[in-house]
């Protein structure tokens, strides 16, 4: 039995500790009347300050005074202030231990305070094990215990004893969970859990390490394999997670969370029933994962075969347009010999072969008609080729899950039925009532055919349907974490849910009515003005019935006499490694404490493993480089390092820190107010086994790519980044920075490049009270929306789209209000939601009223885009601070060429992260040198120029060594206030 709780002793010392700040003085410490009164019963002015002390301190924290213990000065004069006594009294009865000890006994017996006597260790033993039911964390517990015990006036008589009872609770309620696990498995399912870890798939991969692994390429076997791992875990665990308690789902995910981390071997030496259950856990949450990494493989093959039939379709037209000018030459030459032959009453047989033979002629006529078939050529008369890949795994993969959807899908899921009853046998023909409703119009002259169904034409269109559902939320999987329904995604989290802090205020009601009130005068006003004040504009600013603005260069004088500036202050900076850096920084900010290992809740150890992890992930290094270069740790010690306690939710924490270091920095104030921020996406070539796990985007070439979506503040802070597909848009993932960090900046503006930039993300950062002002880079591109007719506005009057409708605004005010409150409340991923809507089809009413708002705020933004020259330098100096940021990172991953190799996407966000976080220090670093640098100038008396302090950069890395030389100074040259000598030599 565990008799402590994982803390570090700054934890275990702040749990009891007396407050020193002033609002944690004033809330526990004001005195009330009655309290008064009672301590002016003593005589003198020291035992009344005496009495007052001991009171608060059993109030709070809930103990009695320590002998010797210092009291903090902001503590003891708040209290003397409100007995209007002196604060030196307390140094003439400490002095007098007897009357002290009086003091307490009548204390005890006026206040009502107790001790810690058996009687409440058994009741406190008997609420805290209840309590730790539905707990993960110790120290949330002890913190609960503690502040029950202060509630009930029993004076705590120390840590140790409390956090032996808290330990005692939380092993309890870990045995009893185990045992109900148990008690839910028949010996059949036992051996299967046994077997996953002593069964090999190949000699050196076990049957549980083959779950795990990534499925290797986009393909039908991947989808097989992955539907053969996901019937294998329902064959073991098959309705038992579901028959637990909900209150056991916060342990259940934590044993999960550990599990994931286990190798088969350590799952070997745990005792079977501890075994048995944490494997019960992690084999739920990896059905879950398997369950989206099917659906997810089965959309990119829907997309890989309409990619595929394009491609195809595109060469046919190619190749057509050569060899079609030769073919109807000859097909003409034919005619006219046919004219000739008529008119003479010649040999028709012999004037068409003297051109070419009977053969070659009914070819050539077989081709004509396939390439002129009616209508356009399209993507979906080349898909047939693709079919062969559904026939194999189609039916299979609709049997493998359940689907559902609201009544417009109907018809889909009675076709999903049908076809999943077929099993994908040719020999069993379509049912007569087979249903249709599900079958696009553009699908149609291919599913019926000769008055019959076409079965291939007639399945694709089901499964590129079902996809195009899935996508949009109009089908889903309810054992899904991504493809759960809309209206559970938007249901707001059980009080049991852990969430992260909210980012905004609540969400108020959306006011439809309200809100059309105020953006149609608004809108109509704006656009007035615009048409009103053409003429007096320079005339290349609106020509061709289009907008447009001229380029504004920046002056060379200016940008020159700041790239002198930065050169200079550069070269002052210390010349450091980047080991060194980062344990100069942590002394700072102490980010790597924010790294607990997923059991115990500790940091690390071994500090140096640590950072050395961290570089070799941050500059694409790789452990076992890393392990040879560095030669003070292995590579096995790095791995556990990695493993345990680098995690999504630690490396949010740690760049928090690093983020409000950076705020906190003078010099940082000098470079922007601290509430706007910007992102924007950069993509990494990916190497090696990597290379399946990204998708080609012909912009950056034909090797695959993931791309790095990373949000700064104008501070040049990075509040967040996140692996998304090379192919994905930006859009979507605007908003998941700035909801989804952890530090103290608060973002009121978001700053994006043109690939960021939507509808409907307009719509939803304006309704969640965000100021949302992207980078047009074209002008003449947008559209305008207006409620009036577009004749009202004159020569703008081209420029329009079709008209806003009010009333699809009015009729989804609930819905809207839904949307932005599991936002607000950071119930949901917002790119999760917001992909969603956007690939919902136009009919979609809450997705149609969505870009109605989107409309009309990318309207009123264009306008002012178009009217402010200043608010383009603004937002176009906030982009360009991102992507000067990407420079850095690049700087820093060029190991490997700077591919990235690894294959998951969960190794990929990990190594994002470290990359992140590595030139969130940097930045941090540069900062404050750069901050010094400035000083030491003004002390001397050396002029600058003071206004170019803003154009500044902290994103140099010269003085840097990244790469090749990861040692760790023993004696680092530092100055009394532990800080690097500057290289002021020049001055």
């Amino acid at each position: 039995m565990p008799a402590r709780i994982s803390m570090t002793k700054k934890q275990r010392d702040a749990l009891l500790a007396l407050p020193e700040t002033e609002d944690e003085v004033l809330r526990h410490y004001t005195l009330a009347s009655d309290d008064l009164a009672a301590i002016a019963q003593c005589r003198t002015p020291e035992t009344r300050l005496s009495y007052a002390l001991q009171l608060c301190c059993l109030r709070f924290p809930g103990r009695n005074f320590r002998r010797g213990e210092l009291l903090p000065g902001i503590m003891l004069d708040h209290i003397a202030e409100q007995l209007e006594a002196d604060t030196d009294a307390i140094a003439l009865f400490a002095r007098r231990g007897a009357t002290r000890y009086e003091q307490l006994a009548t204390i005890k017996q006026r206040h009502g305070f107790g001790d810690f006597t058996k009687p409440e260790r058994v009741e406190l033993a008997a609420w805290a094990e209840r309590e730790a039911v539905g707990l993960t964390d110790g120290r949330v517990l002890l913190d609960r215990l503690i502040e029950r015990m202060r509630a009930e006036k029993i004076i705590i008589p120390g840590i140790s004893v409390v956090e032996r009872l808290a330990a005692s609770a939380m092993h309890a309620a870990e045995s009893a969970t185990i045992a109900k696990i148990g008690t839910l498995l028949s010996d059949k399912q036992r051996r299967q859990l046994d077997a996953l870890l002593a069964d090999k798939t190949h000699i050196r991969q076990s049957r549980l390490a083959w779950l795990r692994a990534p499925a290797s390429r986009v393909g039908g076997r991947s989808l097989a394999e992955l539907l053969d791992k996901l019937d294998l875990i329902r064959g073991i665990i098959g309705d038992a997670p579901t028959r637990l308690p909900s209150h056991l789902n916060p342990r259940m995910a934590q044993m999960a969370k550990e599990g994931a981390l286990y190798t088969a071997q350590a799952f070997q030496q745990m005792g079977s029933a501890r075994r048995h259950a944490v494997m019960i856990a992690t084999l739920n949450e990896l059905a879950i994962t398997l369950t989206d990494a099917a659906l997810a493989m089965f959309q990119s093959l829907v997309g890989r075969a309409n990619l595929r039939a394009r491609k195809r379709l595109e060469e046919t037209i190619a190749a057509s347009a050569e060899q079609g000018r030769i073919r109807l030459l000859r097909i003409a030459d034919v005619l006219d010999a046919l004219v000739t032959a008529a008119k003479t009453e010649g040999n028709i047989t012999a004037a068409v072969t003297a051109i070419a033979p009977l053969e070659t002629v009914e070819a050539d006529a077989a081709v004509i008609r396939r390439t002129v078939r009616p209508g356009k050529p399209e993507v979906l008369g080349e898909l047939s080729h693709e079919y062969r890949v559904f026939k194999r795994i189609g039916a299979r993969f609709l049997a493998s899950f359940t689907f559902e959807g609201g009544r417009a899908s109907q018809p889909l899921l009675a076709a999903i039925t049908v076809l999943s009853g077929l099993g994908g046998d040719w020999r069993r023909p379509l049912p007569t009532n087979v249903p249709l409703g599900h079958i696009e119009r553009r699908w149609l002259r291919h599913v019926f055919k000769d008055a019959s169904i076409d079965r291939t034409y007639y399945e694709l269109a089901t499964y590129f349907t079902l996809a195009n559902a899935l996508a949009s939320g109009g089908v889903w999987v309810p054992t899904s974490r991504i493809h759960r329904s809309l209206e559970t995604l938007l249901t707001p989290a059980s009080p049991a849910t852990n969430l992260l802090p909210g980012r905004l205020p609540p969400a108020a009601a959306f006011n439809a009515e309200s809100y059309l009130e105020l953006r149609m005068a608004e809108l109509d006003a704006a656009l007035l003005a615009t048409a009103r004040g053409l003429p007096g504009k320079d005339a290349a600013m609106f020509t061709g019935g289009k907008l447009r603005f001229p380029k504004e260069p920046k002056e060379s004088s200016e940008v020159d006499q700041t790239r002198s500036f930065t050169t200079a202050l550069y070269t002052m900076m210390p010349r450091v490694r980047i080991t060194d850096l980062l344990d100069q920084v942590d002394r700072w900010t102490e980010f790597a404490s924010h790294f607990t290992h997923v059991s115990t809740g500790l940091p690390p150890a071994d500090m140096r493993a640590f950072m050395a992890a961290l570089i070799a992930e941050a500059t694409n290094l790789g452990l076992s480089r890393m392990a040879e270069i560095c030669g003070t740790v292995t590579r096995r010690a790095l791995l556990r390092m990695q493993m345990w306690h680098m995690r999504e939710d630690t490396f949010r924490a740690a760049l928090a820190s690093l983020t409000d270091a950076i705020h906190a920095e003078p010099l940082s104030a000098w470079f922007g107010e601290g509430w706007r921020a910007s992102a924007d996406g950069q993509a990494f070539y990916l190497g090696g086994p990597g290379e399946a796990g990204g998708s080609v985007n012909a912009h950056y070439g034909r090797d695959p790519i993931v791309k790095i979506y990373t949000t700064i503040t104008d501070r040049y802070a990075p509040l967040h980044q996140k692996v998304i597909a090379g192919t994905a848009g930006e859009a979507i993932h605007a908003l998941d920075g700035i909801l989804g960090h952890e530090s103290n900046v608060n973002v009121a503006a978001l700053h994006v490049d043109g690939g960021g930039v939507s509808d409907i993300v307009f719509a939803v950062l304006h309704l969640l009270g965000l100021s949302f002002e992207p980078r047009i880079p074209r002008l003449s591109d947008r559209k305008l929306y207006a409620f009036e007719p577009k004749t009202r506005y004159g020569r703008l009057a081209p420029l329009f789209g079709q008209r806003l409708d009010a009333g699809l605004i009015r009729a989804h005010s609930d819905d809207i209000h839904k949307v932005i409150r599991a936002l607000t409340d950071r119930a949901v991923t917002p790119s999760l939601i917001l992909k969603k809507l956007a690939a919902y089809r136009h009919q979609n009413s809450l997705a149609a009223a969505l870009r109605e708002i989107g409309r009309i705020e990318r309207t009123l933004f264009t306008l002012r885009w178009f009217e402010d020259p200043n608010l383009r330098q603004l937002v176009t100096a906030e982009v360009n601070k991102g992507e000067a940021r990407n420079t850095l990172a690049r700087a820093v991953a060029i190991h490997r060429l700077g591919r990235f190799r690894d294959r998951s996407h969960e190794n990929q966000a990990s190594r994002a992260a470290a990359l992140n976080l590595v030139t969130a220090a940097i930045i941090l670093f540069n900062c404050r040198y750069l901050g010094r640098i400035i000083q030491v100038l003004r002390q001397r008396g050396k002029p600058f120029d003071e206004q170019m302090i803003p154009q500044l950069s902290p994103l140099g890395w010269d003085h840097i060594n990244i790469t090749g030389d990861y040692v760790w100074s023993d004696d680092l040259a530092v100055d009394d206030e532990g800080f690097l000598p500057l290289r002021l030599g020049a001055l």
